[in-house]
């Protein structure tokens, strides 16, 4: 590889994603080729990952996903805020880059949570313990690095109900410039209208370069059961059938990080730590307001703090958020006592009102057409020498649909049904042989083709709550689907819609759809076949959940007994903590998540650069507030931190804005460790922070071009 510096390491391969066995050979064969093309692995232009964080951040983002990531590259553009952001996964593996490979890295260690909820009556009863899994992606680019790559936005009225429940500034025509600034779309003026889309931002949008000639026969399906048809559910038309949009560059994902992370790494502001799990963020309560102080995190089976000088950024996701804020102390005591976590702040909505998309797929074998594998060598080499054919786009996945059901909006404009599909996926192969069975041992059976049923706005609502105060350890996830009668009516009227479009002309003279009936439990025994109740019990069995979960950090007015953040995204009753990512709708929009959680984190960035830009706040920051007041002493900590050579621009502005010379390192100590603590910073780049104490002398040292500073009591 000729990229003009050295390949690191970078993610699993794609021959583990496949099940093993026969597939290696081609499936390693295939993941070389890929690693070997600079544009797909990109080793000059990913990320530069620090080993040891500094000792003070202006900003410390926590979680690198579409939330995260966003918010760490918006924040770096101020170039005298220094940026930390932490990850708890690596850097994406070049295999993650091909849309083909969508599904492939869910399930693997290294890039998912591999969460499942726990145990309930009305849900996931087919599943081994009853629980229904959750993929969340732990790595650089969060879910955005294993999601589908669709680009949707949800509807107006979406945010136009945030609005009504007590979010001013959240209202469709405030949040529509945020998702233009945000977006580069390459088809304005052929598919979509510039009146919707934006250009020029980090976020490319565009179809993918392939879709199935069965995508439109969908389309005509839809047409011939009177639904509407369009190239954009982005735009003026919120609802009907349509080849979607996808976060696509160049035939491959593009992913948050890829988007607004590596073109920022060159820039010195911003610091990002791989593989680091944060822990809790920590509060100072010694004042009369609580602010936030610092975050903690453990990288490489070690405990780091880093010190917080203006805000914390939460980005973790909707299940990682709500637990971290209980780790640190933060939500309802009834939660915290249950593991023995002393309260730092009460706040009763941390965790609750967790919700997510719901869905149930139906199997049809497709009578009419050979299954033969999409993926194989000819399909390969036009991808990596071309950027086209099958592996360049998701299959049937990138079809979909908004729909009214009976329950929805009686004006029409607020459809409460999606459909999806999938199928004709370039994803595993075992031989590599042009036109190759897709089971080699039944050369002459079907394709398959799957249709599922999503509720767009579930009625039910679970929670996030913690299994124990270890960090490592899984939260409690209650999903509580199916628990209102409306979201299960919905799903069956859903279902109904799906059998419809099957049945259709259009698909049953060209392909022969028909049924797969699966085994559901005894439902077949209680019921019958194909009736309602049948479905219902079939939905409880096998239940899909969509990995859209949202709202356990909700958004509210103060008088909202269960809001964990106001519409500027801070936190209620600590100074100096935001929440940015799916946990804080309020409800969920009506689609896939992704873009919105971007325009999220775009628009909490907005605040932050109105409250810290505006005039001359570097005194009012909370850390200069905590210097001053000082705290009282802490316990000593065995914490290494490396200290860097600083740079000239932020030894100068710190100078400016304080009138003293304060620069890498602050250590506030008793006076009886003042001669070790000189030594040692003589001696040696490396220190132990002894503790936090008032001072009265200020001695500066500099050697080797390094300047330290040692405040001394």
């Amino acid at each position: 590889m000729d990229c003009g510096c050295a390949a690191p390491y970078i993610g699993p391969s794609l021959d583990r994603t496949c099940g093993g066995g026969s597939f290696i050979l081609f499936m390693s064969l295939l993941d070389t080729f890929i690693r070997n093309k600079c544009d797909l692995s990109d080793i000059c232009g990913r990320v530069r990952p620090k080993t040891l964080p500094d000792f003070e951040y202006d900003f410390v983002v926590i979680g690198g996903g579409s939330g995260g990531a966003t918010a760490a590259g918006r924040l770096s553009e101020v170039a005298n805020w220094k940026v930390l952001l932490i990850e708890a996964g690596g850097d994406e593996p070049p295999g993650s880059q091909v849309p083909s490979m969508v599904t492939n890295y869910q399930g693997d260690p290294h890039m998912d949570w591999n969460y499942k909820t726990e145990p309930q009556n009305q849900a996931c009863l087919g599943y081994p313990e009853g629980r229904c899994s959750w993929p969340r992606g732990k790595v650089l680019g969060g879910c955005s690095t294993i999601n589908g790559m669709m680009y949707m936005r949800g509807q107006p009225k979406d945010y136009d109900n945030w609005v009504a429940l007590g979010n001013p500034g959240w209202g469709y025509q405030d949040v529509l410039p945020i998702f233009k600034k945000s977006e580069d779309n390459l088809e304005i003026g052929t598919l979509v209208d510039a009146n919707y889309h934006g250009v020029n931002g980090p976020l490319t949008t565009s179809r993918f370069p392939n879709h199935p000639e069965l995508a439109e026969d969908v389309l005509k399906a839809a047409r011939e059961l009177g639904y509407p048809v369009t190239d954009d559910l982005n735009g003026k038309q919120y609802s009907g059938f349509t080849i979607a949009q996808a976060n696509v560059k160049n035939g491959s994902r593009l992913s948050s990080a890829r988007a607004f992370l590596r073109p920022a790494r060159n820039r010195p502001n911003l610091h990002i730590m791989l593989n680091s799990t944060a822990t809790r963020i920590l509060i100072n309560t010694s004042g009369n307001q609580k602010t936030v102080s610092g975050v903690e995190f453990l990288y490489n089976n070690k405990l780091y703090t880093t010190r917080v000088k203006r805000e914390v950024v939460l980005s973790a996701g909707a299940i990682n958020s709500p637990q971290i804020l209980l780790l640190s102390g933060i939500g309802p005591k009834e939660e915290l006592d249950k593991v023995n976590i002393q309260q730092v702040h009460q706040l009763p909505g941390v965790g609750k009102n967790l919700h997510n998309h719901v869905t149930f797929y139906l199997s049809y074998l497709m009578k009419k057409s050979k299954a033969v594998n999409d993926l194989d060598w000819a399909t390969a080499l036009d991808y990596i020498l071309n950027r086209r054919g099958p592996m360049s786009s998701t299959g049937m996945s990138q079809v979909t649909a908004r729909i009214n059901s009976k329950f929805a909006d009686p004006s029409g404009t607020h459809p409460d049904m999606q459909i999806f599909f999938a199928g004709y996926l370039a994803n595993c192969a075992q031989s590599g042989e042009v036109s190759a069975a897709e089971d080699p041992e039944n050369p002459d059976a079907p394709r398959h083709l799957t249709i599922s049923a999503v509720v767009l706005h579930p009625k039910s609502r679970g929670y996030v709550g913690l299994k124990t105060k270890n960090p490592l350890d899984p939260p409690l996830m209650y999903a509580n689907y199916l628990a209102e009668p409306e979201d299960m009516a919905t799903l069956v009227e859903g279902i109904r819609v799906t059998q419809r479009l099957a049945n259709t002309r259009t698909l049953q003279d060209k392909y022969g759809l028909e049924l797969i009936k699966e085994e559901y439990g005894d439902c077949e025994q209680k019921h019958t076949f194909d009736s309602d109740d049948f479905w219902q019990c079939a939905a409880r069995y096998y239940t899909g959940p969509e990995n859209h979960q949202a709202g356990s950090c909700k958004m509210g007015p103060s008088t909202d007994p269960l809001a964990v953040v106001d519409p500027k995204l801070q936190l209620y009753g600590i100074e100096g903590i935001r929440v940015m990512d799916a946990s804080i709708m309020p409800v969920l929009v009506s689609g896939n998540t992704h873009a919105t959680i971007v325009m999220i984190a775009d628009k909490g960035v907005e605040h932050i650069k109105q409250k810290w830009l505006a005039g001359n706040t570097v005194g009012n920051s909370v850390s200069d507030r905590r210097t001053h007041q000082m705290v009282k002493p802490t316990t000593i900590k065995d914490i290494r931190i490396r200290i860097k050579d600083p740079e000239i621009q932020d030894f100068n502005i710190v100078q400016r804005f304080t009138g003293i010379i304060l620069t890498c390192l602050i250590l506030s100590t008793h006076s009886k460790h003042k001669g070790d603590i000189i030594n040692r910073i003589i001696k040696d780049i490396r220190v132990v922070i002894l503790g936090i104490n008032k001072t009265k002398d200020t001695i500066i040292i500099q050697r080797n071009n390094l300047c330290l500073c040692a405040r001394l009591g």
